[in-house]
């Protein structure tokens, strides 16, 4: 299995899908995004209808785009079994999860930071609360999941769930603390340990902090 991802190694996103090619000990090719490479991001539209990263690419040229459909794309391809479980249940616990925390945290995670670069226009703070209300929500929801003793976010082994949940609750938190919620806390502590997402930290190190807000204090 070969494979090339398009990405910006810094893009939450991104680094889901580098967690899990990582997580899997799949080699790929990493093509790093550049906005100011006007042939490169031309390829990259055709590529992507909608614009959006993460864009996988096959051996035979095959596309596979949205972050949840790459991740099961090379788990499908590395065997099987690892990031989506094969039981039903803990399969379908899984996407729950991952789409819990690319809606409800990613979501409101990258409308809060186009606000404060201005993507959006002039910074709308009113929207910016509801954002940062709906960023709150999640974490209690989560907190909430994770009261039956889980130790990763849909198990007792990594998923999918967690390749999404490392680099968004990375970056989110520092728009909107934890808090006093233990078991976010101690979930994320391991998600942050783990050594598949500290490379997809490495392939980021090079460009520097862009997330406009400060570091997580809580």
């Amino acid at each position: 299995m070969s494979f090339t991802l398009w990405l910006h190694p810094y893009a939450g996103y991104g680094q889901k899908a580098s967690t899990a090619a990582y997580e899997l000990g799949t080699p790929f090719t990493l093509q790093v995004l550049d906005h100011a490479d006007a042939e490169l991001m031309a390829e990259f539209g055709r590529l992507s209808p909608f614009g959006k990263m993460p864009v996988l690419v096959d051996a035979e040229g095959r596309t596979v785009f949205e972050s949840s459909i790459v991740v099961e794309w090379m788990d499908r391809h590395a065997g099987g079994g690892r990031l989506i479980p094969a039981d039903p249940d803990a399969a379908l616990e899984t996407r729950l999860i991952d789409r819990i925390v690319d809606t409800y945290v990613g979501g409101p995670m990258n409308r809060i930071v186009f606000n404060r670069l201005g993507r959006a226009g002039t910074p709308n703070p009113v929207a910016m609360e509801q954002d940062e209300a709906e960023l709150a929500r999640a974490w209690d929801w989560l907190e909430n999941r994770l009261s039956d003793g889980r130790t990763w976010g849909a198990g007792e082994t990594f998923t999918l769930a967690d390749c999404a949940a490392a680099p968004l609750t990375t970056y989110a938190r520092r728009l909107v603390p934890f808090g006093d919620r233990p078991r976010l806390r101690a979930w994320h502590a391991r998600l942050t340990a783990r050594p598949s997402f500290q490379r997809a930290l490495a392939d980021a190190a090079p460009y520097g902090n862009l997330m406009p807000a400060p570091p997580a204090a809580d």
